[in-house]
């Protein structure tokens, strides 16, 4: 009897110990998720931030990723690439508006235009608040390798976090000590969303060159 009671008393051990790790696990989850460079898996990223992930038969599903949405913080529209086109990686693919401004996110692959996410039409905000699911921009039917697509999901987390203070770093370089004051939250951490559109067309285009665009 005493043994069955011990037994049963591993066991229940064993069980909480089991549940504890879930729950820490899941814990864990949510509050990689709730940061803005963490990556999806099955998402691959660019050196031009651009994204992609596969779909079947050899297409795949292209946007900008959340540095992108972030750095513009509400995209008024998208200006898609005509269906049938044929696009080499690094040339623009799309573009982004916002107020007047406009980037464009060049094509992380070489292939042709299969299709477009005509819900951006109603709603281009879901680039950025959406960016790895509803917030996609068109597909590509994909021609050879994909040699430039070197990060994938959780590999890509740490990378893109590095990109975010690059990019706060190339921004506090532009800053003047006045506007400086409102380009972070505030606790003095990471940039609020839109900070690109706080600066002039030169930044953009600064950005543009660091960023967006493959070497």
């Amino acid at each position: 009897m005493v043994a069955i009671l011990v037994a049963l008393i591993f066991v229940g051990f064993v069980l909480f110990d089991l549940v504890l790790q879930k729950v820490e696990a899941r814990r864990a989850a949510l509050a990689a998720a709730a940061l803005p460079w963490a990556v999806p898996e099955g998402i691959s990223l660019s050196p031009n931030h651009a994204w992609l992930a596969a779909e079947e038969r050899g297409a795949v599903r292209v946007g900008a990723d959340a540095l992108v949405g972030h750095a513009l913080g509400a995209v008024r529209r998208v200006v898609f690439p005509q269906v049938g086109r044929r696009v080499r990686a690094g040339e623009p693919l799309f573009h982004l508006d916002v107020n007047g401004e406009s980037l464009a996110v060049c094509s992380p692959v070489k292939g042709t235009v299969l299709a477009v996410n005509r819900t951006l039409e109603e709603t281009p905000d879901l680039v950025a608040r959406d960016p790895y699911q509803t917030g996609w921009v068109c597909s590509l039917m994909a021609e050879g390798q994909v040699n430039s697509l070197i990060r994938l999901g959780s590999r890509a987390t740490p990378w893109l976090e590095a990109e975010f203070l690059r990019f706060k770093d190339l921004l506090s370089l532009q800053a003047s000590p006045e506007p400086a004051l409102g380009l972070t939250s505030q606790d003095g951490g990471m940039l609020v969303p839109g900070s690109l559109t706080m600066f002039d067309r030169n930044v953009w285009v600064a950005f543009e060159e660091e960023f967006l665009r493959l070497s």
